[in-house]
């Protein structure tokens, strides 16, 4: 990530010492290394050595070697500047101090600017000590915020939690020099280890997580618990919630961890703790408004079934009650009224079974040589009255090949197309229906094109056209919105699909597309 390489340079730096263990940096100021008293010894004996030869005064060598005192303080430890305070003392003492090179006694006057010289430079060098060590720790207050704050962009800039996973345990091996895992907890209780860690924890560190995860407390290698475990394992917590177990295995060499390291190790776990909560949090939104929408959409079906289902029940049990009647022109407007209601129930029913069959994935095509004109007539036969008053335009070259499809799915596709055009257009308007090989998608594809007059698709149902239940403002009365959705499913079924676009005369336009292979000499049927 982005994120990531422009943080290599600070990582390399806090890398650096942890792999190297500086102990300058690290370990405790009371702990200075056999190096610095050396070079204490071979600094003072430089001073004295060029000093034997410049005339000056014993009490100018005092001045010299104050000085060289907090010079030392910006390089050594704070014992190292106590040793140099108390060999400057006695070497100015025994070399320059009159009588030259001896322990003498002292005048008070000398003695008194000895033990002045000597509680100065202390002062000076605890001071300086002091002010090093705030400076170190501030250096390291800077990295570990730099680190943290690295990691923080990887993690914002990952697009998923395992690639933010992943991110975070790469950092974790370049900076502690070691291997790390990431053990999520399971709602169900348990820890599951994430594919992205390069520490593969056996059965025993496994139990190790398992009780940390328990205990909410850290636990394995420099730790008071369990301590013989190969890896250090920090809970991952957020508001007393255990999300995941952070894991460590670093080198066998390392003895122990200083302060700093913990405190960055502490620091990694709870980032992660925070991108664990953030998903969480993410994936709890989802849910929730995954349950939002079933409900508006299982409040708008029971409203849509209801509203469709009283109208034709209604007309059937009017007509119904009078068919006793004795007038035959009355009957036969009454049978006309149920065969409509009928026609309608049926059409209503179908699309719910349809659009549960593409739900549950129950649609399995029959694949067979077709010819558009058959199941454009059967289409035609089966919308029935609904086309009363409509003049259907047909426009199919003579020469059109035949088509791989499903013919039952491919007449309720042409049926529902043509029900949508009467739904949305004005009465009596004419609609259209043409056919031919599109020539412009590589090797050919077969389309049928319904058009038709009408005021065109609204820009707002643009983009959810083809979901269930959208329905546009102006549309009349009969139908549940499901037309649209079950002719996408029903052409995805078949490897076709299905797009929408205006009219050039004014009006909508759907193409549905069939793939074109070209084929040999079909078999008669008729045997």
């Amino acid at each position: 990530m982005l994120a990531v390489s422009r943080g290599s340079a600070f990582r390399w730096d806090v890398a650096t010492i942890f792999k190297r263990g500086r102990l300058s940096d690290w370990k405790s100021e009371s702990v200075s290394s056999f190096g610095e008293y050396l070079e204490v010894l071979g600094v003072i004996a430089a001073v004295t050595v060029v000093s034997w030869f410049l005339p000056v005064s014993y009490h100018a060598m005092g001045h010299v070697y104050l000085l060289v005192v907090i010079l030392l303080c910006l390089r050594v430890g704070r014992w190292p500047v106590l040793f140099a305070a108390i060999v400057s003392a006695l070497v100015w003492n025994y070399v320059f101090m009159p009588p030259r090179m001896s322990f003498s006694v002292l005048h008070f006057d000398d003695g008194m600017l000895l033990g002045i010289y000597f509680i100065v430079a202390i002062i000076a060098g605890q001071l300086t000590a002091r002010i090093r060590a705030q400076e170190r720790y501030e250096r390291l207050r800077e990295r570990r915020a730099t680190a943290l704050f690295h990691l923080t962009m990887a993690l914002a800039g990952a697009r998923t939690l395992d690639e933010a996973v992943e991110a975070a345990l790469r950092q974790a091996d370049e900076l502690f020099g070691a291997q790390s895992a990431v053990l999520l907890a399971r709602e169900k209780g348990g820890l599951t280890l994430h594919a992205a860690g390069s520490f593969r924890p056996g059965e025993q560190e496994r139990a190790v997580a398992e009780w940390v995860a328990h205990n909410h407390r850290e636990a394995g290698r420099f730790t008071g618990v369990l301590a013989s475990a190969e890896g250090l394992h920090l809970p991952m917590l957020r508001a007393g919630q255990m999300l995941g177990v952070f894991a460590l295995r670093l080198p066998a060499e390392v003895a122990a961890l200083s302060p700093v390291q913990r405190d960055l190790m502490e620091g990694f776990a709870v980032q992660l703790a925070l991108l664990l909560e953030r998903e969480q949090l993410r994936a709890a939104g989802e849910r929730e408004k995954f349950f939002a929408e079933s409900d508006r959409l299982h409040r708008t079906l029971l409203d849509s079934v209801s509203h469709e289902l009283k109208t034709p029940l209604a007309v059937l049990r009017s007509a119904g009650d009078k068919l006793d009647t004795e007038d035959a022109r009355k009957r036969t407007a009454l049978t006309g009224e149920i065969r409509t209601a009928t026609n309608r129930l049926d059409h209503l029913v179908a699309n719910l079974l349809n659009q549960t069959r593409l739900e549950s994935g129950g649609v399995r095509p029959q694949l067979d040589w077709c010819d558009v004109r058959d199941f454009i007539n059967a289409a035609r036969r089966a919308v029935g009255d609904a086309m009363t008053g409509r003049v259907l335009k047909t426009e199919i070259p003579d020469d059109l090949p035949l088509c791989m499809a499903d013919a039952p799915l491919m007449e309720q596709v042409i049926a529902n197309l043509l029900l949508n055009a009467v739904l949305h257009t004005p009465a009596g308007s004419p609609i259209q229906v043409s056919a031919g090989v599109d020539h412009a998608a590589g090797a050919g594809r077969i389309f049928i094109r319904i058009s038709d007059r009408g005021a065109g698709i609204p820009a707002e149902l643009r983009e959810n056209l083809f979901q269930k239940f959208n329905r546009g403002r102006t549309a009349r009365a009969g139908g549940l919105g499901l037309g649209l959705s079950i002719v996408r499913g029903f052409m995805l079924a078949q490897g076709g699909e299905v797009t929408a676009g205006d009219n050039p005369g004014g009006g909508a336009s759907f193409t549905v597309y069939l793939r074109h292979l070209a084929h040999g000499n079909v078999p008669n049927d008729d045997r």
